[in-house]
């Protein structure tokens, strides 16, 4: 794991408020070569979005079309991409990234890509199954090619960043988990190696465990911190004090 990593997760952990940590995500970003950085939310009413809401670099103009002027119930991203935690890559010139897309998401996308964002990673953190769903998108202007090498390099990262970042919004005022510890010493440590970016094949061979074995203790460790993702279970061990980097 990055030393820049370590360093945006250790101030992550003492930040006071929501404010903050978009200001701190967003500067991790753009530390990574991602120009731009929004945080979207919203609920679902029926098949539409309601109450959209945006915390973004992108111009005041934009945030206000979003949350006051129905732009925001046309974002393909909270509409396509939050029925499932996957992170993906959102090209804005073109449908590709959503084939479901009509006319209407088209001119969302011709919105986003005026402010710059031209390809992005969106990251789901919450599906829209929930009440308030969204997630995060780190954007870039940057051609295809040099954009490639920019999500071979930081994706990873960013995924993590981004569901740490919601995690610590979300657990603002609620205090520690405090109590004794979940997670057996075999977790935790399968944890603090995905988190170093090793798969599963690798983790096995530095712990002298077969690959199911390792499997296994991860899919505990995330039952016990009741997350839906590797990423979830990561962000909420660091969090909880069940983890150290």
């Amino acid at each position: 794991m990055s030393s820049n990593f370590s360093e945006f997760v250790d101030r992550l952990t003492s930040l006071p408020d929501t404010d903050a940590i978009w200001h701190h995500t967003a500067q991790f970003a753009q530390n990574n070569g991602y120009g731009g950085c929004s945080l979207v939310l919203g609920e679902m009413s029926g098949q539409q979005v309601s109450n959209p809401r945006i915390t973004s670099s992108f111009s005041a103009e934009f945030q206000h079309a979003y949350s006051k002027e129905g732009l925001g119930q046309i974002d393909p991203f909270l509409l396509f991409s939050c029925a499932n935690l996957t992170a993906k890559k959102i090209v804005t010139k073109d449908l590709s990234s959503f084939p479901k897309a009509n006319r209407e998401h088209k001119l969302f996308l011709e919105h986003a890509a005026e402010n710059g964002a031209i390809n992005n990673l969106g990251i789901p953190v919450r599906t829209s199954d929930n009440e308030v769903f969204g997630g995060w998108i780190f954007s870039s202007n940057e051609p295809a090619e040099q954009y490639g090498k920019l999500d071979q390099d930081h994706a990873t990262q960013m995924h993590l960043a981004a569901v740490l970042a919601y995690e610590r919004m979300m657990a603002i005022g609620l205090g520690s988990m405090g109590g004794n510890k979940l997670l057996s010493e075999r977790e935790s440590e399968c944890l603090i190696w995905l988190c170093s970016g090793l798969r599963v094949s690798m983790i096995a061979d530095r712990l002298l465990l077969s690959e199911s074995a390792v499997r296994l203790y991860i899919t505990n460790a995330r039952h016990k911190l009741g997350a839906r993702t590797r990423e979830q279970a990561i962000a909420r061990a660091i969090l909880s004090g069940e983890i150290n980097l």
